[in-house]
């Protein structure tokens, strides 16, 4: 009769007016749309907008800065930015573990729980699954990408502009190089190797592969090395300055099979290396991610210096590993050109040191197929990206600079700075101990992985990666 009661139409056979509007937006949502509500909820995308065009624009700002070495030295040598990866590295050196991984452990939490959330709002009964959704993830996306970028350019990306290390040094493009010269600085290395492998076990085969220095006992060493180094060559006074210790992967067993034995991480300053690795390999890898902690970012320039570096110190340990390392170099370009002078100069090595290059190649054993080219294959396209055509055949250029030093300097110029006498059994007959080609070595890392050397016998070294099979 007249009017409706106010509630009967929930009461009743009136239950199609109860149910909800499809069209209509959530109760928790209705009140953001009010006056301003349209601008609230704009202000989201403009955040992601802007993080997205700050991305692209140090992207920009990293490819216009190649042709221009002398900014790039001046913003990430000696400039302004250059402070800041020194004091990150000495931040994150007081944790005594890995802080990287940890930020790449919270990057992808932050995008999973994205996912997570998106699928559980995609999947609510009264909601519309629309593009719009799929849109508002690409943008939190793109994003955290824009502000990764920025962060990237701004502690390491301009890195890659500044001068390379033959011209730092002064140092004469070596041309041609003859397989006698080749020859006769791997034969020196070897010498060098095997004098002090003597003195660190007193005999020319201790019985057992050379251990690894333990904890942090190097660093002083490496320190002092690094100083003396960088004050002779005139380098940046960051480069003579302690950095934040170099620390063990948390993940070890993880990423050995894809051949990284260390990583430069730029978001933390921080030096990675293998938990594990063999004392043969430990202290001119060490060397090398130090390289990357004071500004130089290039992989073959990483390479000489830790050289330089390693043979700088006193500690018997860092010179044997730095001229096993050298020898290696040199015997992975003469290994082509000539494989029986090549295979002569190997079988100088002292036992010992065969001894310790099996031990190394039965610890690169597990970096084999599939992971071994995943590795090569990402680290082979980050540098490319970073504007180094060779990709991972890059690495072999430290030879270049060895090559050029040895001809600036005399015959002499890639051995120690002091030396003394040469031990009878440091220049060994040919046939002295059995051929050591079996001993061959993968060793990749760098800023973010890389592969030096090569494998005995194999016909051209460090070729592009190509799939396993």
């Amino acid at each position: 009769m007249g009017g409706v009661v106010p509630g009967d139409e929930v009461a009743g056979s009136g239950s199609a007016a109860a149910s909800p509007d499809p069209n209509r937006p959530p109760p928790e949502r209705e009140q953001d749309l009010g006056e301003g509500g349209e601008a609230t909820a704009a202000i989201p995308v403009v955040r992601r907008l802007a993080g997205i065009g700050v991305g692209l624009g140090a992207v920009g700002f990293l490819l216009w800065l190649r042709g221009q070495p002398g900014l790039a030295e001046a913003l990430y040598g000696s400039g302004p930015l250059a402070v800041l990866p020194r004091w990150l590295s000495q931040a994150t050196g007081v944790v005594p573990v890995s802080l990287a991984e940890l930020f790449v452990v919270a990057v992808l939490g932050r995008q999973m729980l994205g996912v997570t959330r998106g699928i559980r709002t995609a999947s609510r009964p009264l909601h519309r699954a629309t593009p719009g959704l799929l849109l508002r993830g690409a943008l939190r996306l793109g994003q955290d990408a824009g502000v990764l970028l920025a962060l990237f350019a701004l502690l390491w990306g301009g890195q890659y502009a500044r001068p390379g290390l033959e011209a730092r040094l002064g140092l004469a493009d070596p041309g041609r190089v003859e397989v006698t010269e080749l020859e006769g600085l791997a034969r020196m290395a070897v010498e060098e190797a095997n004098r002090y492998y003597e003195e660190i076990h007193g005999s020319e085969d201790s019985g057992r592969p050379t251990p690894r220095a333990g904890g942090d006992e190097l660093r002083p060493e490496l320190d002092a090395a690094w100083s003396a180094v960088a004050l002779r060559h005139g380098f940046p006074d960051r480069a003579a300055q302690p950095h934040g210790p170099a620390k063990g992967f948390l993940l070890t067993p993880l990423m050995r099979p894809f051949g990284v034995a260390g990583m430069y991480f730029p978001f933390t300053g921080e030096a990675l290396l293998l938990a594990d690795l063999p004392g043969v390999l430990f202290p001119k890898e060490k060397a090398h991610e130090m390289a990357h902690q004071r500004g130089f970012a290039s992989e073959s320039d990483a390479n000489a210096l830790a050289f330089l570096v390693a043979r700088e110190a006193d500690d018997p340990r860092i010179r044997y590993s730095a001229y096993v390392f050298l020898q290696n170099q040199l015997l992975g370009t003469l290994v082509p050109l000539d494989p029986e002078r090549a295979r002569a100069v190997m079988e100088e090595r002292a036992p010992g040191v065969v001894r310790d290059l099996e031990d190394r190649a039965r610890y690169w054993a597990v970096a084999r197929g599939w992971t071994r080219w995943v590795g090569l294959s990402l680290n082979d396209l980050m540098l490319r990206a970073h504007g180094v055509p060779e990709g991972v055949a890059s690495y072999q250029g430290s030879v270049r600079v060895f090559v050029a030093l040895a001809r600036a300097q005399g015959p002499d110029g890639l051995r120690p700075p002091s030396r003394g006498p040469i031990s009878p059994h440091s220049r060994r007959s040919p046939t002295a101990v059995p051929p050591a080609s079996s001993a061959g070595f993968l060793n990749w890392s760098g800023e973010w992985g890389r592969l030096e050397g090569f494998r005995l016998g194999s016909s051209t070294p460090n070729q592009t990666p190509r799939p396993p099979g």
